[in-house]
């Protein structure tokens, strides 16, 4: 006999069984988080992420989410900007900084500094403005840059292949009275935790007695020029010298200055605009000392030194007498631990630099105190909280360097402008 095909009859048990498959699309969005969750980079996020609409959606409508997965999976180290090393000869030749990837196993890490612009192409696009930019900071993903020729300054975010700001310190509206100002010191950027599309350029400059900081908001827009305030602390002796500082160093939402002596920070807190100052110990003081500012993993703030192959890191501390200072925490010697990495090069340097210090890690490069500009240097990683040293590449370390970290993505945050949802998705 025929099998009855009519409609009303059930379909076998196999097929019933097959319907009810569940799939991916059809998970929630807390079990599709912490699948997330696991995923071993940044950049695969984003790559998975920005797969569909609802993905990104979930995924961007979570700071929850991104606190946790910040937590477990700091971000990572694209690469290393490397400022111009000096004049260039030729003025019809570019004097741009040159980028130098960590070359690291992360595909899809890989992938997205292929996408980006590290070769800074958007600032072509400026009229009238020629070459010769200099970095002088590189902070939440933006790099902020300078031309001093044209009196220009830019933010541009590599990944994004786009410039957010110029200003045309020329222009009257810009910034009334810039060059009025006492020794101006190089820009700092200030990038917000929560928000990755807001930043401040903030920028020093002082005369024998007072300090001032003028302060743009990307919000806003504008501009706001701050008053003169006298210095916290005078020397004891000293024609007023001492007050010339160092490039500008940043932790927890403060900006730090050396003094030229080596015995003082200099602090601006970027929340109240208030400076203050701290006195430094005394073996920071040695000519042959390098020292930087930085994080910690956890968000503390830490002074991470090196002298000869030794390297040190320090915290703000309140000791018996009720005095907050400067304290030595661990001090290591990572000669062995060269030679493991280096090999046998190790006998060409005699020295370690610290260049800067970010989210937990101190980036070092071998030198020579002959100070050749010619001789190659390797530049590498610290794992501060292990104190595990690994080595990144090689590079003749003739200028300024700015380690670029690959920052929490502006698609990722909010539902809004083309990802808004639609028709209630």
């Amino acid at each position: 006999m025929a099998r009855d095909k009519s409609p009303t009859n059930s379909p076998p048990a196999e097929h019933r069984k097959k319907s009810s498959t569940t799939t991916i699309a059809s998970l929630g969005d807390d079990i599709l988080l912490e699948i997330f969750l696991r995923l071993p980079s940044l950049a695969t996020l984003v790559r998975a992420a920005l797969t569909c609409r609802g993905w990104r959606s979930a995924v961007a409508s979570s700071p929850a989410f991104r606190r946790r997965f910040q937590e477990l999976h700091p971000a990572p180290l694209l690469g290393l900007f490397f400022n111009p090393p000096g004049a260039v000869q030729d003025p019809a030749l570019p004097a741009f900084p040159s980028f130098v990837p960590t070359r690291g196993t992360d595909r899809d890490q890989a992938a997205a500094i292929r996408g980006g612009d590290f070769f800074l192409t958007s600032l072509q696009e400026r009229h009238g403005v020629h070459n010769g930019w200099d970095i002088h900071d590189c902070r939440g993903g933006y790099v902020l840059l300078a031309n001093g020729d044209q009196e220009t300054m830019a933010v541009v975010n590599p990944l994004a292949r786009r410039s957010e700001r110029f200003f045309d310190f020329g222009h009257e509206d810009t910034l009334e009275g810039h060059r009025s100002f006492g020794m101006v010191h190089r820009a700092c950027l200030v990038c917000s935790r929560e928000d990755p599309t807001a930043f401040r350029v903030v920028i020093i400059a002082h005369d024998k007695s007072r300090l001032r900081a003028t302060v743009f908001c990307s919000e806003t827009g504008e501009w706001s020029v701050r008053p003169w305030v006298h210095i916290p602390v005078r020397p004891r002796r000293g024609r007023g010298e001492w007050w010339i500082l160092s490039n500008n160093m940043q932790a927890n939402g403060f900006l730090y200055w050396a003094s030229k002596n080596r015995r003082y920070l200099v602090i601006l807190n970027t929340t109240t605009m208030d400076f203050s100052v701290h006195e430094l110990p005394i073996f920071l003081h040695n000519r042959h000392c390098t020292f930087v500012v930085g994080e910690m993993k956890n968000g503390e703030t830490c002074i991470v030194y090196a002298i000869s192959f030794t390297v040190g890191v320090l915290f703000r501390r309140t000791e018996g007498d009720g005095i907050d200072r400067w304290v030595l925490d661990r001090a290591e010697l990572l000669e062995t631990q060269l030679v493991r990495v280096l090999g046998e090069i190790m006998e060409n340097y005699n020295e370690l630099e610290v260049v800067a210090v970010r989210d937990g890690f101190a980036y070092l490069a071998t030198s020579e105190r002959s100070n050749d500009s010619g001789a190659p240097s390797w530049f590498l990683s610290l794992c501060l909280e292990t104190m595990i040293l690994e080595k990144l590449f090689q590079r003749t370390y003739d200028s300024s360097v700015h380690p670029y970290v690959m920052a929490w993505p502006a698609s990722l945050v909010g539902n809004y402008g083309r990802f808004a949802p639609e028709d209630g998705i």
